[in-house]
């Protein structure tokens, strides 16, 4: 019997590395963006093996945290890491839409969870810091969001965050985006093996975008798992191990034009074996123009970045 669980990170332990020109540095390409956005700090060096990240290397990179976690008789703990998230705009955060439910599928509310930007080590924030721990102002979910196979997205929305070398945003699609057989990148705090426990370091690997035909096969025989086109990718790396961690955090694809990343695809949902299926993720070019409505209306001063063609 198959035993389905969300997906945060799909913490993909590659056998090899697909290296791109952006590994030894943060130059620009031939053609701009609009603001900044989508860059890494690299020291040059090369990590082998979808390991953890240099510090600081994915500015775009948030952490959703749970104040506090308690379920009668099992747990009672304080600010618990559960979601990943990116950075869009200086008050904008985009994830999963399932991230804005507690375990017993309640809606969370803004004072429930707090954002961690720029963080590496988990085990060395200070939480208690509001310059560390922000608090949200608002939790927008998608309208039509009906659990994590459908609709999964949401942006929660912050008090205004100033920009550095190591908080900024993603880069946005300008188009509808075709993941198939593109090398992505996926960056999260995620599970190391199956049964747990979460990654207190930022970790990156690279997996293999793969078409909806192809997905469909392994997904589409498994109601209410069907893979919709236009707004749902897969996500696969064959004969690696797929492991779980942080739902609605970046899966990004580095523009070979600009050498920026643009935030692609959002994880939603996946095996608990971790090997047996590809990942099903948010597809961010469907849902930009919804991006774009929320922000207009909570804040429409800010911008998103892209590239420029």
């Amino acid at each position: 019997m198959w035993r389905f669980i969300t997906l945060a990170f799909v913490a993909f332990i590659a056998t090899s590395h697909a290296r791109d020109s952006s590994e030894d540095g943060i130059a620009p390409g031939i053609k701009k963006t609009n603001c900044t956005c989508g860059w890494a700090n690299r020291s040059g060096k090369r990590i082998i093996g979808g390991q953890e990240t240099e510090v600081n290397e994915f500015p775009m990179m948030a952490g959703l945290i749970m104040r506090r976690l308690y379920i009668p008789g099992i747990v009672d703990k304080e600010n618990i890491h559960f979601c990943g998230g990116t950075i869009i705009t200086h008050r904008h955060v985009v994830t999963a839409g399932h991230c804005m439910h507690d375990q017993n599928g309640n809606r969370l509310k803004p004072k429930d969870i707090g954002v961690v930007l720029g963080a590496h080590d988990l085990r060395k924030l200070d939480y208690k810091n509001p310059n560390v721990m922000r608090a949200p102002e608002k939790l927008i979910l998608h309208p039509r969001y009906r659990w994590q196979a459908h609709y999964d997205l949401a942006i929660v929305v912050l008090p205004y965050v100033k920009f550095s070398q190591i908080i900024g945003p993603a880069c946005l699609p300008t188009q509808r985006f075709d993941v198939a057989a593109k090398v992505l990148k996926v960056i999260g705090w995620g599970f190391i093996t199956p049964q747990g426990p979460g990654s207190d370091i930022l970790k990156k690997t690279d997996i293999i975008g793969m078409s909806h035909k192809q997905c469909s096969l392994i997904w589409g025989i498994m109601p209410p798992f069907e893979i919709n086109d236009p707004y749902q990718v897969c996500t696969y790396q064959p004969g690696t191990s797929q492991c779980l961690g942080d739902s609605g955090g970046p899966i990004l694809w580095r523009d070979p034009f600009t050498n920026r990343y643009t935030l692609v695809a959002a994880p939603s949902y996946g095996t608990s074996t971790c090997h047996t299926h590809p990942c099903v993720s948010s597809d961010i070019s469907y849902y930009v123009p919804w991006i774009q409505q929320i922000i207009s209306e909570t804040y429409p001063e800010e911008k998103t970045c892209a590239k420029v063609d």
